[in-house]
């Protein structure tokens, strides 16, 4: 005999009081410690910048403010070691077991969060908004793609983990349409709707996620026809000849080979079809945009047309050169002239063809360059390719220049380029000229004279800003720190504009910042890493900052930093060994000194990824490794012991978070990557022994942790969600309901004064997650697929002394079966699908839904103050068939009884 649904609990004596459910239709913190005064310093009415204690010249020439953008480097070595080194810091925090990839279970985790708000756009009971935006409001992150929609009246851009966006031509009244699915929109289509039907949008990300809407992006579908192992995406196109025909180029494997093939679709993307192969070799597809109907792709050493809008391909002519792949563009004006570059496993190298592909003339070689390429519709010699900036020609390719240097942005951001161009696009403008777009990792920009001047349109709502951390000063909230990627370290400090909730940021110096810290919650002295220094925020109000270099040890690529409870002029730095730096008295410079002779390297490469100090006893703390070893210390990070327990290392944990609980010296809990083991553990000893509290969480990465401020429970942030858990609950809840974005949750502290827990996304902002109880149902454990296929919905809030109405729909014709309450959620594996209630606080009602496999199922909850206060959570068990393991299941509703 296998597994039973557990039979029903004796009723706790303080439920009967509490909760006398009757069913109608039934049959059958601490203070942080001393700090040292700081001397009072004059400070100018801006920021004011300095390296090693002299203050930075702010002027053309202050190369401190701009740092090379860190994930790549004008010169190919140096691009080349910090994309890598940033790529490997990336995969070993998403450590995992040999042969594990990690990247398929995100996406499937993605998929998840997909079909549950594809079901939730369906249901009443997604709970009250307790999710606010806070920015950036001006400031943005990488964007991929831009399109105009098919009258040619709003744009459309798809960005790298923010969704799909729509906002004027002019860059204002930005609306995103892509918070509920995961990985971005690195590719688009827009196409006309059917009707009353809106643009249809079809997104496709790099890794191979493609999905259509038909509704404003209210549901996300893959359409039929996508090959079933897919591995990336290379490029989609729509036709301008009238026909909407999108053409994608796909990569995917079969039979161990990474191939690549030309699909298309002619029913508007609701389907794709065969069009053309191309083997291993990575090809392109072009076509005109101004009306024309000629197709060309690049293929297998040679270019071929269509001319039946992809029915059947002819050979144009040979390239000059044997290549792994290429790129292709072309201008209309040249009837068509096209350019590719290609990959000749040497090098890149730009080719012109001026007589539409059947000869080539070698123009030169490339360099930065990232696979972004555009010809113009109207000049045939206008011609430009993308990496770290742009490089344009007039002259058909005879000479290059960049249209602003990269440095330039910080002075003009309104006018000149951000650095790094993921994507470009031109489009027609409707009244014989162009339209070009650029895509940068610092938002989206337009051109309408060929790349002579550009104009910054991300600088008014477009939310797609990617941070790695935040820190809100408890002295004055409307003090926020943000340390980004690629946008540098921001800083908020003016309520948000327009009586809004997003946040306007200034942006103080450029690069990569992360682990921002402060002894005191203050911003009198806030630290952070970036890829190569330290950077120090001084001064509450105006802040100066200052920077030092990292000390002679092995650490992450962004390592950590943490501020000392006892000093707020001393931090200590995380690598190998622990350094403690403090600043030189009467002056703005900060010298370090090895403060425990402790070497974390248990192994080769090992280092230190997170401290954490208790806030009840600042003697205590706890460290955490890259090999998932735990540390902990009773003399302020002195002298240190290894864990006797086993704990997370032998599991391929990577601890990237450490939260010590503000009412216990002796709870600690961390996070880090969950694929061999459980995603979070927590110790009650002082780290003597560590138990995994992972359950209800997915088989993903925790970016960060963070103690709500009454200390009543945990949140967590993952690659595609963030989760809440009581502090003596059994399971983690996802609390992205069906408000927040479904991106990667990288930070999360608690703000107190605010009662949220704030979380820094990689690529939708910043959000807060209010804590303050509302008297609604919210719906858990959505689109799990599998047994979870009935749908339990109330449109009641969960107020005492009223009916509560559920609604039971997509069961089994006429089943019978049980409504299970209970006071704590679950995540329960059975028969084919998941408990989300927990038997232990069970209470058990059966029920019989209609021929339809619905039931109206009104619950009176009395009128009794002892209710107030008291969780509710319901799930529906129905038969569905005759055996003993024949159930399928509904998903959870939870809510607290009020007033």
């Amino acid at each position: 005999m296998g597994p039973r649904l557990p039979h029903a609990r004796p009723l706790p004596a303080v439920l009967l009081v509490a909760l006398a459910l009757s069913v109608a239709c039934v049959a059958g913190p601490q203070p942080a410690g001393e700090h040292t005064d700081d001397p009072t310093d004059d400070r100018a009415e801006r920021p004011s910048y300095s390296s090693h204690g002299q203050p930075l010249d702010l002027g053309n020439d202050a190369s401190i403010l701009r740092p090379a953008p860190t994930e790549h480097r004008l010169d190919d070595d140096a691009e080349r070691r910090h994309k890598n080194a940033r790529k490997e810091w990336m995969r070993s925090r998403h450590r995992a077991p040999d042969g594990v990839d990690t990247k398929p279970i995100e996406i499937a985790n993605g998929d998840a969060q997909r079909r549950k708000r594809n079901t939730l756009a369906g249901m009443q009971a997604a709970g009250v908004d307790r999710w606010i935006e806070r920015g950036s409001r001006n400031q943005a992150g990488r964007i991929h793609v831009a399109a105009h929609s098919p009258d040619g009246t709003a744009l459309y851009a798809g960005s790298s983990k923010g969704g799909v966006w729509r906002g004027g031509l002019d860059g204002t009244n930005w609306e995103p349409l892509g918070d509920n699915i995961y990985g971005g929109a690195h590719w688009l289509a827009v196409v006309s709707g059917v009707g009353p039907v809106p643009d249809i949008m079809l997104r496709a990300t790099d890794g191979g996620q493609i999905h259509r809407s038909v509704d404003d992006g209210a549901t996300w579908v893959q359409p039929a026809g996508i090959p079933a192992s897919m591995n990336s995406v290379r490029r989609v196109l729509v036709t301008s000849d009238g026909s909407e025909t999108i053409f994608m180029v796909v990569r995917f494997w079969d039979g161990g080979q990474l191939k690549n093939n030309l699909l298309r679709s002619t029913d508007k993307g609701a389907s794709f079809q065969f069009s053309n192969g191309m083997n291993t070799w990575e090809g392109d597809v072009w076509a005109p945009r101004d009306g024309g109907g000629a197709i060309y792709c690049l293929k297998l050493d040679k270019v071929q047309v269509s001319v039946d809008n992809g029915s059947s391909w002819s050979d144009v002519g040979s390239l000059p050169v044997s290549a792994n792949g290429g790129e292709l563009a072309g201008s209309e004006a040249g009837a068509p002239r096209l350019w590719a570059v290609l990959d000749t496993g040497a090098g890149r190298e730009l080719y012109r063809s001026d007589d539409a592909g059947v000869s080539w003339i070698h123009k030169q070689s490339v360099s930065d360059y990232w696979g972004t390429l555009r010809a113009s519709i109207i000049d045939p010699d206008l011609f430009a390719w993308g990496g770290v900036e742009v490089w344009r020609t007039t002259d058909g390719g005879n000479n290059f220049a960049i249209v602003n240097n990269w440095g330039a942005y910080y002075g003009d951001p309104a006018n000149k380029l951000h650095a790094d161009i993921p994507g470009m696009d031109v489009v027609p403008d409707g009244v014989g000229g162009e339209i070009w777009y650029v895509c940068t990792d610092g938002g989206l920009f337009n051109s309408t004279d060929g790349l002579a001047s550009v104009s910054n349109l991300s600088l008014n709502g477009l939310g797609v800003s990617q941070y790695y951390s935040t820190h809100t000063s408890v002295v004055n909230p409307l003090h926020v720190g943000a340390g980004a990627q690629d946008q540098g370290y921001q800083w908020a400090d003016q309520p948000a504009p327009g009586g809004g909730t997003a946040l306007d940021f200034d942006q103080l110096i450029s690069g990569d910042y992360g682990h921002l810290t402060s002894t005191d919650g203050s911003h009198d002295y806030l630290y952070m890493t970036y890829p190569g220094f330290i950077l120090i925020h001084k001064g509450e109000d105006n802040p100066s900052l200052y920077s030092e270099d990292f000390p002679a040890t092995n650490h992450d690529w962004l390592p950590s930093v943490v501020a000392d409870p006892w000093a707020k002029i001393r931090f200590f730095f995380c690598g190998q060994q622990i350094y403690r730096y403090e600043r030189d008295s009467g002056s703005n410079t900060w010298s370090h000194i090895l403060w425990s002779t402790q070497d974390f390297a248990t192994v080769g490469g090992e280092y230190v990824t997170q401290l954490v100090f208790s806030p009840v006893n600042t003697n205590k703390c706890w460290a955490a490794t890259n090999y998932g070893r735990m540390w902990n210390s009773d003399d302020h990070a002195v002298t240190w012991t290894l864990s006797p327990d086993s704990g997370p290392s032998s599991h391929y944990f990577y601890g990237t978070a450490l939260v010590a609980s503000a009412y216990d010296s002796n709870t600690v809990y961390a996070g880090g990557s969950g694929y061999g083991s459980p995603a979070v553990y927590r110790t009650t000893d002082g780290g003597l022994t560590w138990q995994p509290w992972g359950d209800g969480l997915p088989d993903t990465l925790v970016y960060a942790l963070a103690e709500a401020p009454d200390g009543s429970a945990l949140y967590c942030g993952t690659e595609t969600g963030a989760y809440e858990r009581p502090v003596g609950g059994a399971t983690w809840v996802d609390i992205t309901d069906d408000d927040a974005p479904v991106t990667t949750y990288w930070s999360a502290e608690a703000v107190a004064s605010e009662n949220v827990i704030r979380f820094g996304t990689y690529g939708r902002g910043i959000w807060d997650y209010q804590l303050t109880d509302d008297c609604n149902y919210t719906a858990y454990g959505v689109g799990l697929g599998g047994a979870n296929s009935v749908i339990l919905d109330t449109a009641s809030s969960t107020h005492k002394g009223t009916d509560h109405v559920l609604e039971i729909t997509n069961g089994p014709a006429s089943a019978g079966g049980l409504l299970f309450y209970s006071q704590d959620p679950a995540n329960l594996p059975i028969y084919g699908g998941f408990l989300l209630t927990d038997p232990a606080t069970w209470i058990l009602f059966g029920i019989v839904v209609d021929g339809a496999g619905e039931l109206t199922l009104p619950l009176s909850i009395p009128d009794n103050p002892l209710a107030v206060g008291v969780p509710i959570n319901f799930q529906v068990a129905l038969q569905d068939g005759p055996g003993f393991d024949d159930y399928v299941f509904s998903n959870g509703l939870s809510g607290v009884i009020c007033e």
